[in-house]
């Protein structure tokens, strides 16, 4: 378990540079989130809240996912990657195991939107892949996943798809009685302690809602070592072969390197056995909500609140001061006979001449949330609603020296406020429909020694529209949404853009439960500000022109640069599915085709002073896929049933002109049998994630594996309303080494090795 071996820290730096980033502003039309499903079965007939028109899954005209109730609670994990990755079309950007970014149909970054309640998230994962979600997915009540044509209603960041986290912060309706939910988990893979609690209740016409959690968790448990080193030096291989011009060039730099061209001067870094280093963490969070609720409506606020603090795996985030910078600062300290150097003007006392050991994010994030609709009893416009969101968000990267000092390295924030404006109107003919508008008003900053992108005034106004129409077999949607987007640096190099989506969606119906859909959208993105203004110069409004200028971007080992000239993405999508809803056997099968226009992407240039530069590009893309789940009833008793699933999908992502986009997720496939009685389920589930052959030019392949799980639960009641479940979870019951092909940090971090989950809840 404490075995370690040690390898060059050069070997760490040559990871692939990654793209990423993840969410966004946005926002949907929601409507109060239902209690969750039952245990187990098919999520088809739940109501999608995040739907314009509230249909249920099998009703509404996109391809979506719902999990709910004891659904939920089954797939939960540390992320919001984590807990969505078991859906079809899913996957999970990784960076060891605080942090957990979805990724949708091979997109993710600022193509996939993540809401809280209907309204954007406002955080910092879309500045680098080494930062999480800021959202509570210990306390949602449900998770919906919007995918294909119709996420163009949400934003322009929600090109590849949605993610709306769903709890009852803000109560639409007056409880019958008030109840309280307690639950206590403890999870083996990491010694992870968790415990929730839930209170809602009303006095008279208010009603309100408290919620609080608190995680903590060691180290994280693997099979074997946590860097593969054949990998890493694979890869170190294919960046000299790649840039080996470079190389040469770089022969009379002052830097010594040993036979191998490794730089003598570098540190070591330790390769752990059994676990992984630094991957303990812990967070904690709560809200507490208001709602008046009357006849035609409800009008509510809420406060939440969230800390976070995690490390990253060793060897993969130490930031990078140049050997020439060490020796300068070494120079200004005058060293006294115990050893001691004497404070800089900054107060460094290291001067970053001390090697940082580890890293450590803190995070924290308030939030105040609006909400409210009101109903009218007659008229053209049917109801009104109004949702808006203020965030301050901020988190400290800590560096921790080998003397045992730290302090703060980079400190990022992001304040502002989203909110999003519906009206539904009354059916006319065979037409309904709803229009709106949304805003975003934000500003970000970094400050440290990792601030490559400057602070900047991010604003956007849309205005959407979508109509319905149903008559007889046929159900028909049509929607548009406009938008207008501002990334303001500086006030000299401002970027502004506008973005125009449209997308027509048909459901054809077959029989009474069954469908046909089919799609064709056209969605904008403008570009983010890392995309923007990545070590571009404020005064010239253009990239560095010295390369000594350039800020290092420690999360993907590289010099990121951007691109103040890109233009807005222009996503082509073309959609078939097939649902069947009813009866004993249950499932949809969707195929698509999306291409992407002026596709952003991070492009591997060229090296300086050992590290890899790489900058924000624009190429013709192409997204293809299928994916597909069906549930057969194979006995059906008095007390019992037992089902039977099958589910996969598959993406291929490439660029027009040859090679393949970085990180595309292998393909999966798998089955799973639920045996369920009137108070207990059991669930066996057995998924095949394939290699990942289809890699970018300094990628390398990913091994397939196999993943096996099991839960179960029982339920006692208590009488009195009141109810006592215990629940088992086993994940990777095989114990294998699983390398995340999405992952940027697949070579450092495996994913977990076997865990068993085991909590109690209960609820009155």
């Amino acid at each position: 378990m404490n075995a370690k071996r040690k390898i060059s820290a050069i070997q760490r730096k040559k990871l692939p540079a990654a793209i990423g980033l993840a969410l966004a502003v946005g926002c949907a039309g929601g409507a109060l989130a239902q209690e969750g499903a039952g245990q187990g079965g098919d999520q088809i007939t739940e109501i999608v809240v995040t739907s314009p028109f509230q249909e249920t899954a099998a009703e509404t005209a996109m391809p979506v996912g719902v999990l709910a109730g004891d659904v939920l609670r089954e797939h939960i994990g540390n992320s919001l990657g984590d807990t969505l990755k078991n859906e079809i079309g899913v996957a999970s950007a990784s960076f060891g195991t605080g942090v957990g970014l979805p990724v949708i149909r091979g997109q993710s970054a600022n193509r996939v939107k993540v809401l809280s309640n209907g309204v954007g998230v406002t955080d910092v994962s879309n500045a680098s892949p080494d930062h999480a979600n800021a959202v509570n997915v210990a306390l949602a009540e449900r998770l919906e996943v919007i995918r294909g044509p119709s996420t163009l209603l949400y934003g322009s960041s929600a090109i590849g798809g949605v993610v709306n986290v769903i709890d009852n912060r803000i109560p639409e309706r007056l409880p019958e009685k008030t109840g309280f939910i307690v639950q206590q988990m403890h999870n083996t893979v990491s010694s992870q302690d968790e415990t929730l609690i839930h209170v809602d209740g009303a006095v008279g016409n208010v009603a309100f809602h408290f919620d609080t959690y608190l995680s903590r968790n060691d180290n994280v448990e693997i099979g074997g070592y946590a860097i593969d080193e054949g990998a890493v030096e694979a890869l170190e291989e294919l960046f000299h072969e790649r840039f080996e011009e470079e190389h040469h060039d770089d022969d009379h730099d002052d830097h010594d390197h040993d036979e191998h061209g490794h730089d003598e001067h570098e540190e070591e870094v330790e390769n752990t056995f059994g676990f992984i280093g630094n991957s303990d963490g812990e967070s904690s969070g709560g809200s507490f909500g208001l709602s008046f609720v009357g006849e035609n409506g409800f009008f509510g606020v809420s406060v939440n609140e969230v800390e976070k603090n995690y490390g990253l795996p060793l060897g993969v985030h130490a930031h990078a001061h140049g050997e020439e910078e060490h020796e300068d600062e070494h120079d200004e300290h005058e060293e006294h006979e115990d050893g001691h150097h004497d404070e800089d003007e900054h107060g460094d006392e290291h001067g970053h001449g001390e090697e940082v050991e580890f890293v450590r994010l803190d995070m924290e994030k308030s939030r105040y949330d609006f909400k409210g609709e009101y109903r009218f009893d007659g008229g053209f416009i049917e109801s009104v609603r109004v949702t808006a969101g203020i965030t301050d968000y901020v988190h400290d990267e800590i560096e921790f020296f080998e003397d045992g000092d730290s302090h703060v390295g980079t400190r990022f924030s992001n304040e502002g406020n989203e909110g999003r404006l519906t009206l539904n109107h009354a059916q006319v003919g065979n037409w309904t429909g709803v229009w709106g508008m949304q805003f975003a008003d934000t500003v970000f900053s970094a400050t440290g020694e990792e601030a490559f992108i400057p602070r900047s005034d991010v604003n956007s106004i849309g205005v959407f529209a979508v109509e319905r129409y149903s008559a007889g077999n046929w159900t028909g949607e049509v929607g548009i949404h406009l938008e207008d987007s501002t990334v303001d640096p500086n006030g000299r190099c401002e970027f502004s853009a506008n973005a125009t989506s449209v997308s027509g969606m048909v459901l054809y119906d077959v029989g009474n439960d069954a469908n046909l859909l089919f799609g064709l959208a056209r969605s904008q993105r403008t570009p983010a500000v890392e995309e923007l203004y990545s070590n571009v110069s404020e005064t010239t409004c253009a990239p560095q022109a010295d390369f000594e200028d350039l800020v290092f971007h420690a999360g993907t080992n590289t010099f990121d640069i951007g691109n103040p000239l890109l233009d807005a993405e222009t996503s082509n999508n073309l959609e078939f599915g097939y649902r069947r809803y009813g009866g004993g056997f249950t499932g949809e099968f969707n195929a698509y085709y999306n291409e992407i226009d002026d596709y952003i992407f991070l492009d591997l240039s060229g090296e300086f002073e050992g590290q890899t530069i790489a900058r924000y590009l624009q190429r013709d893309a192409r997204f293809t896929g299928i994916e597909g789940k069906a549930s057969f009833n194979v006995m059906e008793g008095e007390a019992s049933s037992l089902s039977l699933g099958v589910f996969g999908d598959m993406v291929n992502a490439e660029f027009n002109s040859g090679g393949y986009v970085p990180r595309i997720p292998a393909s999966k496939f798998g089955a799973e049998m639920r045996w369920q009685g009137e108070a207990w389920s059991v669930n066996l589930r057995a998924t095949r994630v394939n290699e990942q052959e289809d890699v970018a030019e300094l990628e390398l392949p990913t091994d397939g594996y196999t993943l096996l799980s099991l839960s179960a639960d029982y339920h006692f009641d208590l009488g009195g309303d009141s109810s006592l479940e215990l629940f088992l979870r086993g994940d990777n019951l095989l114990d294998e080494e699983i390398r995340n092909h999405v992952s940027l940090l697949k070579n450092y971090a495996p994913e977990p090795g076997r865990s068993v989950m085991a909590g109690v809840r209960f609820e009155y």
